[in-house]
């Protein structure tokens, strides 16, 4: 049955700008680090310290967000809308509580962890990368805080206020680097991350009061209900642990390599995170209450064609993407970050490592996707193991690459096992959440790779006809514009003569001729 609802592909691109101009502002954020700390051994401290921190703001936001919105749209389907927000009330208490715990254990072992996943880490830098430890910690509250009005706002099918917030926090955080790194150095930095998350959390707050719910509830009930709920926190909490340890598993290992290795896989990952967090991130936003909602509904053909979708759309993207990130990874960098203290070494060391992410790009859109689908299927477990299985792959590949590759070896780990996850959770989706017809996304998939190699060739092409000097902005930023404009001109050409049929649409779209075309049918 179709949903009788907003129009799901409006709403993603609406949503899509939201985040394009937080990026925006947030690479301002990085050109400004970039500008001040370069990739020095300063902001290699500063990225260590936060590391788990950071990763728990990460996870949990995921968490509630994936646990909150299936419950969600079970009740809306029983009509039992302040049911559901009232038992949802309870289990935010204990969530805080609960995360007021972990601040305090981080607090208490900061300088154990720190030798523990930075063991290349100077001596006089530890206490440095103590005191940021302890004072990020405080963003694990703000975390549940964040994702709880959020999370209930996107039930409600409130998209674009939670996609603003993250303006507001960037330009808070820029502000405090612009006024107080001269004297602050990258404590400036540390301070804006932590005001930057509470305004977050307020501007969340705002608009959920509007919705009449409870905030909190000091009625707290250990019913059947509330140990599932905290059950499936758990498996959910060690699924998103899986992704976070991506990260820590390189930084542990670029902690023992040359200064700067760290710092450059920071900006590497900003740059490839650009596709990902614009694109399938609003896809996945929209798609995921209405895929919620089929499965409550057991509308399995339904469910199917929104999967089907999330697939095919995911993978448009991400083809072009992963070329312009692969021919143009050097004057990407140069464009985005070459200046001030980030000189040609950290270009090069940028470089190399966005190079070698970029083959993953296709993986991380379908893990995007495809853990919406599980999560809304209810198959938390299956969705675990998936995530062991490609984090198993990192660090076995890890462990074989950096020797041979060096740093490099870091990047290509992570592509691997983003491609491997990302093709087991479509093969496990087909068999046990829905009927995906395997044929129809063969095909698709073929007529997408030779459109892909076309656009390769023709952005390959360019760069020997107009070389780039390194750390030279003009002749980088040429060849960007020029490249990225060849690049999907020609996939756009080619996919609409093999007859793609996303390409077929296009010009209806881009002259809003298309605006009644639904993304989800």
């Amino acid at each position: 049955m179709t949903v009788a609802a907003p129009n799901i592909q409006r709403t993603t691109i609406v949503l899509a700008h939201l985040v394009l101009l937080s990026k925006i502002i947030g690479f301002g954020r990085e050109m400004i680090i970039a500008y001040r700390f370069g990739t020095g051994i300063e902001y290699d401290t500063y990225l260590i310290a936060i590391s788990i921190p950071v990763a728990l703001y990460t996870l949990i936001g995921y968490a509630f967000t994936n646990l909150f919105i299936p419950a969600y749209a079970q009740a809306a389907v029983a009509e039992d809308r302040k049911a559901a927000f009232q038992s949802l009330a309870a289990r935010f208490t204990v969530s805080v509580g609960a995360a007021a715990i972990g601040m305090l254990a981080i607090i208490a072992v900061a300088p154990h962890l720190l030798r523990l996943i930075a063991p290349g880490l100077p001596d006089d830098r530890l206490a440095e990368a103590v005191m940021i430890m302890r004072v990020s910690s405080v963003i694990i509250l703000f975390a549940v805080m964040e994702a709880y009005f959020r999370s209930a706002l996107n039930a409600e099918k409130q998209f674009l206020l939670p996609a603003a917030a993250p303006i507001a926090a960037n330009i808070v955080m820029i502000a405090m680097i612009a006024l107080f790194a001269g004297r602050l150095s990258t404590r400036a930095v540390l301070w804006g991350l932590v005001l930057g998350y509470l305004v977050q959390v307020v501007i969340n707050f705002i608009p959920f009061r509007r919705l009449g719910v409870d905030t909190v509830s000091l009625r707290i009930r250990l019913e059947k209900r509330m140990g599932s709920f905290f059950s499936a926190a758990v498996i959910i909490l060690l699924i998103e642990s899986a992704w976070q340890l991506y990260a820590l598993v390189d930084r542990y290992y670029a902690s023992s390599m040359p200064a700067g290795i760290v710092s450059a896989l920071g900006y590497s990952y900003l740059l490839i995170m650009i596709p990902v967090s614009i694109l399938a991130y609003a896809l996945s936003t929209v798609l995921f209450p209405y895929l919620s909602e089929a499965f409550a509904r057991n509308d399995p053909a339904r469910t199917a064609h929104l999967l089907e979708r999330g697939i095919t759309v995911s993978l448009l993207l991400a083809v072009p993407a992963t070329i312009i990130c692969w021919v143009y990874c050097e004057p990407l960098v140069t464009v985005f970050f070459r200046r001030g203290e980030f000189d040609r070494q950290s270009v090069a060391y940028t470089s190399v490592l966005l190079k070698y992410s970029a083959p993953g790009l296709a993986g991380q859109f379908l893990l995007w996707i495809m853990s919406r689908a599980f999560y809304a299927a209810g198959r938390n477990l299956m969705l675990l193991w998936l995530a062991a299985a490609a984090v198993a792959v990192k660090i076995g590949a890890t462990a074989a690459m950096v020797g041979p590759f060096g740093f490099a070896g870091l990047a290509i780990s992570s592509s691997l096992s983003y491609s491997v996850g990302g093709i087991l959770a479509v093969a496990v989706a087909a068999i046990y959440i829905a009927r995906i017809d395997g044929r129809a996304l063969l095909i698709y998939v073929i007529k997408l790779g030779i459109a892909g190699v076309a656009a390769w060739g023709a952005a390959w092409g360019l760069t020997r006809f107009i070389p780039v000097d390194r750390g030279e902005f003009g002749a980088s930023a040429m060849v960007l514009i020029l490249g990225t404009a060849v690049t999907l001109l020609v996939f756009c050409a080619l996919g609409y003569l093999v007859n793609i049929a996303d390409m077929r649409t296009l010009p209806n779209l881009l002259t809003n001729k298309g605006r009644n075309h639904d993304l989800a049918g």
